[in-house]
């Protein structure tokens, strides 16, 4: 049990009287054994990384990275450590290490609203938020946040439990701000350093996740309902969600926006008339009914359509010279009949036609991805390469992995200096941190055939991937201490 605990008492809502319970006290245990159930997750994983600790990993040549996963004030772990959680519960490596993180966060920095998971009176995603809030606190931060998070009413139940997470990050930024005046700067201008944007296929549609700078944001926020405002002028009725989504989409396409403000000018000209208003404006100018918008003027509205009077529906153009190329990979499965798209999976005609619509088609020959591709050399070539990064779903070989084959490495299973060809058969393609681990540990990796990877931990677990897919196998190899040494030395 965690040191430090307060929560004693159960929550109210919680009774051990099996006469009065119903269907929703039964759930209300179930949630507070599964709070405790996670608590213990947490201490053996915590456990592991210490009886870990003091193992060589790496092979010899190989350098045994260590890292603070969680906050100050917690033991570094080994980089090799952590390679063995993700694969092991599931987990792709980032998730591996985030978990890693509020484990020993919460047995090192968070002791009290440990001991509340302990009890069951909070739900571990909750203590997990808090967690990661408070990664960059210093000790004395994150001690206070324990205390306040964790303190306790009469019957038990702590704060965290008691108010919703916008209040719980309220109490947060208090604490930090107090501590440290100066830090919310300090984080804006780190938090500028981790922009990111990120688009995956889900259901038909890309979705967008990111963070832009606070300026940009407000600016295309802004661009897009100049856009939308645009669009419905020129007749388009759908809803504004569906007009911002496709605003977005435009701004890929520079023309067709050059295009779709002509088409407003010149529908807003027609409107106010030719004897009041003459359309000399050159089309690079700012369009001056705007600039009278923005001045607060009154904008004049289009005349009622007539015959040949409602300007035409705005379409994209097909755009010519200058074009960007888009490289599509495209597959048949033979088993059901049916196309897909890599990254994305089963696509429509129409959708076909919508992506292509609008760039230069160039048709390559087809990769067979049962085809072995060889080169005499130890540098893949590119058409290797990219046979290899269409293997496995288009993912990293690893246990788990997500990330993208094609920004991975092209690693040999059988090392080229021991005779290992440069081919299909004895090639596949990792991430650079899988990279890592295989060549400078005890992780292990056959291939039985094209597309099926068998790997083997180095604590004896195995895991078939196959298809983008991850299947933990029965059982665990154990290794004799002389395995071991040859391992290390290899």
């Amino acid at each position: 049990m965690a040191p430090g605990r307060i929560c004693t008492m159960r929550a109210a809502t919680l009774t051990d009287d099996a006469e009065s319970k119903d269907g929703l006290d039964v759930a209300l245990d179930a949630r507070r054994h599964l709070a405790q159930t996670e608590a213990a997750q947490y201490d053996a994983l915590t456990a592991y990384l210490g009886q870990v600790a003091a193992e060589p990993l790496a092979r010899a040549g190989g350098v045994n990275e260590w890292t603070r996963y969680g906050g100050s004030g917690t033991p570094s772990v080994s980089e090799y450590a952590a390679c063995e959680v993700g694969p092991a519960l599931g987990l792709s490596a980032s998730g591996g290490r985030d978990l890693i993180a509020d484990a020993l966060d919460l047995t090192y920095r968070l002791p009290q609203l440990f001991a509340c998971l302990h009890d069951g009176s909070v739900d571990a995603w909750r203590i997990r938020k808090v967690a990661r809030k408070t990664r960059r606190f210093t000790i004395a931060q994150a001690a206070d946040a324990d205390r306040r998070l964790s303190a306790a009413n009469v019957d038990g139940t702590p704060l965290i439990a008691r108010v919703g997470m916008g209040r719980v990050n309220q109490i947060l930024d208090q604490i930090r701000i107090v501590e440290d005046p100066d830090d919310p700067e300090t984080r804006r201008n780190e938090g500028r350093n981790r922009r990111s944007v990120s688009i995956w296929p889900e259901d038909g549609v890309a979705r967008i996740s990111g963070t832009l700078t606070l300026d940009d944001g407000k600016r295309l926020d802004q661009r897009l309902d100049q856009i939308v405002e645009s669009l419905r002028f020129l007749g388009d009725n759908r809803s504004y969600d569906i007009l911002r989504s496709v605003a977005l989409g435009m701004l890929d396409e520079p023309d067709s926006l050059d295009d779709l403000y002509r088409q407003v000018h010149k529908a807003r000209s027609a409107g106010a008339g030719d004897d009041t208003q003459t359309d000399t404006q050159p089309d690079n100018q700012p369009d001056q009914t705007d600039q009278a918008s923005a001045a607060g003027e009154t904008e004049p509205k289009p005349k009622p359509p007539g015959d040949g009077e409602r300007p035409d529906a705005f379409t994209r153009p097909r755009r010519g010279r200058g074009m960007r190329a888009t490289t599509l990979y495209v597959h048949f499965d033979r088993t059901w009949g049916t196309w897909s798209l890599d990254d994305v999976g089963a696509i429509t005609r129409s959708e076909a036609h919508e992506i292509l619509g609008h760039s230069n088609v160039t048709i390559k020959p087809v990769i067979d991805l049962e085809t072995t591709i060889s080169a005499t050399g130890y540098v893949a070539p590119p058409r290797l390469k990219e046979q290899l990064a269409l293997m496995n779903a288009s993912t990293c070989t690893f246990p788990h992995c997500t990330r993208p084959a094609r920004v991975g490495d092209y690693d040999h299973i059988i090392n080229h200096a021991d005779g290992g060809e440069t081919d299909s058969r004895n090639g596949h393609r990792l991430c650079r941190y899988h990279h890592r681990a295989k060549t400078f540990t005890a992780w292990t990796v056959q291939s039985p055939a094209p597309g099926i990877w068998l790997w083997q931990s180095p604590a004896g677990r195995s895991y078939l991937v196959t298809g983008g897919t991850t299947t933990k196998l029965p059982g665990r190899v154990t290794k004799s201490p002389q395995t071991r040494r040859k391992q290390r030395v290899a």
